[in-house]
């Protein structure tokens, strides 16, 4: 999988690499396989047949999905597997992996959702550019009649526009349907004919919309004129930075909110889906009536420091991001091809540990020299054949690790000293802190140590003139033995040593014309080191210490791991620490703030930026290992492991490593008392009221805080590829108007944020519904005050 790296600004030796307009993104990578058996390499796909075709939700598309895989030679590729990646709420496909006829063909059939719309598949090939397949999902046949708000109260004199949808058997809109109003009240309201009631006399009124043959009833009580919009229900006013959960109903989660005589009061609204499946689609629709705008700042927070970061990441353009999409093809993969050996692999262990684990005894480990001789195989790609040999070289030896040095790689780059001093940074300072928050790694080298391969092999992963920069890998086929036990099955490309490979200087430019300095390619390692060093350890333990664990983490909460390993190697390069709330004067200020920001912390606050503005389609658990994806399950991590308090951060992390469990059965059993729904939710609450201003900071519950980062102070000073500071936090947010509903579909842990005020002295009445009913028990929501 890849590990996005993004620079605050590039050192004065570091060219500038663009993509998508404006930014400087580097990435690297960490692990993928290819399961890839004897016979021509895929190098890409070609759509057949079934790409952007219309259908009706819930029914199969007529023409089934094909892809054509093709060799270098652009000829087909039989006999190897494509896998078909659904989108949320997309639908299904069977067979969901299939395998390409002598004509280099494989097909699916497509059945789609229920969730109307434009709806995608992906075919997938190891180490190929997938291959997109997008649909549009008609609605169904009309089935009900679904009116908004649910109920309503008004006062004498008052309107209300009723808004209605006919809606099919899923709940989708039907555009186009004629629907006709009126009220079965008429001496106590009127209605128009495009919805507007007017309220004429005090009693109980009941409005009524139909479309062909099918109805919904509005009732709405009419009091005195001057009335509120919450009728009988009782208005509550919550303090600043107070946080309220309204109870469920039996048809809507309905609550009366107020503001203070004097004053106006702004809120927001958090929705979450705590789904723990990506792909499961929950629609919510909120209404508020009697509320205003916002009042106060949506996103900008007065800072008056002077911005001095600039944080290179793609701003006003989406990212297209090839590699990333790659890897995640890679690491499937890696599973794929390594799950199928996992009880030899541990068999294995168990014998050599019965035998008294010889590698393990200090007289029989091999002691290396510098100067000796190794071979390694560096295939990125393929496990446990296709061998890609390099001869290595020994060139430093410290207490944890080995450097070993690839006797191709480019002139111009480090001596034995200078690997000496970067084995000096591993052993105090990456070592020590990534085994302290997550546990030691296995050890079944030969030499008792890790090896750390720098090899031009990880130079030759960025084409030329790319726009990211692959700067390492950790691939867990190392990590299996070569032979079996009793010729059992084996992963014969393995080098059977904790490992993990790197990018070397270049400054010349040799490989695929992409210069590497020193300077440069020592700060991007260094990052890097501690990213995959967690990967080793996870992978590690989960295949030989916890021998009863799954054997591999999911992608999204292994990588969330790495960035929150790359978070840890900044503050103790800095001399932070995990509960400082730092922010803008912290990470900037002098240029040397600045660079060490630049170099170690920027990554994580460029991916988080990516979640942040578009919330409602990203989530911590997507299974897409996108920028977004690895931006929330940083920040989310981050929040988790600040809300135990300072001495049980580390062994939150620690126990996610050390699960039997993986991904969100590894989080629910992690965070305490089976919180995780509650913690999702309060997640939504801190990433709009934390730090929002002093006041409600300073009321605000710890639970709703991220006493790591003041995110409202860093984000305005940030620039994104040498343009304006950004002047905001980007939380992309939505603004409530009084009577006006909004519907609003979310994948499994997508969130919303929405917000409103409610004049001073007065009430509004607010309600979520799904289709009319009450919303799932998934969704979870929380309302607080921001001023």
């Amino acid at each position: 999988m890849l590990r996005h790296r993004l620079a605050v600004r590039a050192p004065r030796s570091a060219s500038r690499l663009l993509l998508a307009g404006a930014a400087l993104v580097g990435l690297t990578a960490c692990g993928g396989g290819e399961a890839t058996g004897p016979g021509p390499t895929p190098t890409a796909l070609k759509i057949e047949a079934g790409n952007q075709q219309t259908g009706i939700v819930g029914t199969a598309l007529p023409t089934p999905l094909s892809v054509l895989v093709l060799d270098k030679d652009n000829k087909p590729v039989a006999n190897r597997r494509v896998d078909w990646d659904v989108g949320p709420g997309s639908g299904t496909v069977a067979p969901v992996n299939a395998t390409t006829d002598g004509n280099g063909i494989a097909r699916t059939t497509w059945t789609l959702g229920t969730t109307a719309g434009t709806v995608r598949v992906s075919a997938q090939v190891n180490g190929v550019s997938p291959a997109p397949f997008t649909a549009t999902a008609l609605p169904g046949a009309p089935a009900a009649v679904t009116a908004s708000p649910e109920t309503a109260f008004l006062g004498v004199g008052d309107t209300l526009r009723i808004r209605a949808a006919v809606r099919d058997p899923f709940g989708n809109d039907i555009g186009g349907q004629a629907i006709t109003f009126s009220s079965q009240t008429p001496t106590l309201a009127s209605i128009s004919s495009s919805g507007l009631v007017t309220a004429l006399a005090q009693g109980q009124a009941r409005i009524v919309a139909e479309a062909g043959g099918r109805a919904d009833t509005v009732p709405i009580g009419i009091g005195p004129a001057g009335s509120g919009a919450c009728g009988p229900l009782a208005p509550r006013t919550l303090a600043l930075g107070e946080v309220f959960s309204p109870t469920p109903g039996t048809s809507s989660v309905t609550t009366c909110l107020a503001a203070p005589a004097g004053a106006s009061a702004d809120y927001a609204l958090t929705l979450i889906s705590t789904a723990t499946s990506f792909g499961t689609a929950t629609t919510v629709d909120v209404l508020g009536i009697g509320n205003a705008a916002p009042q106060g700042a949506a996103l900008v927070d007065a800072n008056p420091f002077t911005p001095q970061v600039e944080l290179a990441a793609s701003f006003g353009a989406p990212v297209v991001d090839v590699p990333d999409a790659l890897e995640r093809v890679r690491h499937t993969a890696e599973r794929r091809e390594l799950t199928p050996l996992v009880d030899e692999a541990r068999d294995w262990m168990a014998a050599r540990t019965a035998a008294g684990d010889p590698f393990r005894a200090a007289a029989a480990v091999t002691e290396l020299k510098v100067g000796d001789a190794l071979k390694l195989n560096v295939n990125a790609n393929v496990g446990c054949s296709n061998a890609d040999l390099r001869n290595g070289r020994v060139a430093a030896i410290g207490t944890r690790a080995v450097i070993v040095t690839d006797t191709d790689n480019p002139s111009g780059g480090y001596s034995d000293s200078e690997y000496g001093g970067i084995l000096a940074t591993f052993d105090t300072l990456v070592f020590p802190m990534d085994t302290a928050a997550f546990g030691a790694p296995s050890n079944i080298s030969p030499y008792g140590k890790i090896v750390l391969f720098y090899t031009r092999a990880v130079n030759q992963l960025t084409p030329a003139s790319a726009g990211y920069t692959i700067g390492g890998f950790f691939f867990a086929r190392d990590l299996f033995p070569k032979v079996a036990r009793n010729g059992l099955q084996a992963c014969a490309a393995s080098n059977e040593t904790e490992m993990f490979y790197l990018l070397v200087p270049d400054p010349n430019g040799t490989v695929n014309g992409n210069k590497r300095t020193k300077d440069e390619v020592t700060q991007l390692n260094l990052n890097t080191i501690a990213h995959e060093l967690q990967h080793l350890i996870n992978a590690g333990r989960r295949l030989y210490v916890n021998t009863g664990a799954q054997p591999f983490e999911q992608t999204w909460l292994d990588e969330g791991l790495s960035h929150i390993a790359e978070e840890l190697l900044y503050w103790r390069v800095l001399g932070f620490t995990s509960r400082q709330n730092l922010g803008l004067s912290d990470i900037s200020g002098t240029t040397a703030k600045s660079d060490a920001f630049r170099a170690y912390g920027s990554q994580n606050f460029s991916r988080f930026y990516s979640f942040i503005t578009a919330p409602e389609v990203n989530a911590p658990y997507a299974p897409n290992d996108s920028l977004a994806t690895r931006g929330a399950i940083w920040h989310f991590l981050r929040y988790a492991a600040g809300r135990q308090g300072a001495a049980n951060e580390s062994a939150v992390l620690r126990a996610l490593v050390n699960s039997l469990t993986i991904g969100t059965t590894n989080l629910q059993g992690v965070l305490p008392g089976s919180q995780f729904a509650d913690y999702l939710r309060d997640w939504t609450v801190a990433m709009i009221a934390d730090d929002y201003a002093t006041a409600t900071a300073a009321a605000l519950a710890p639970a709703y805080q991220i006493p790591a980062w003041n995110l409202r102070s860093i984000y305005p000073g940030l620039r994104f590829g040498g343009g304006a500071a950004l002047g905001v936090y980007p939380i992309a947010t939505r603004a409530v108007a009084s009577g006006v509903p909004q519907r609003i579909a979310l994948a499994g842990g997508a969130s919303s944020f929405l917000r409103f005020s409610v004049p001073a002295g007065r009430s509004a009445l607010f309600s979520l519904t799904t289709n009319g009913a009450l919303p799932p028990a998934t969704l979870r929501y929380a309302i607080v005050r921001l001023r």
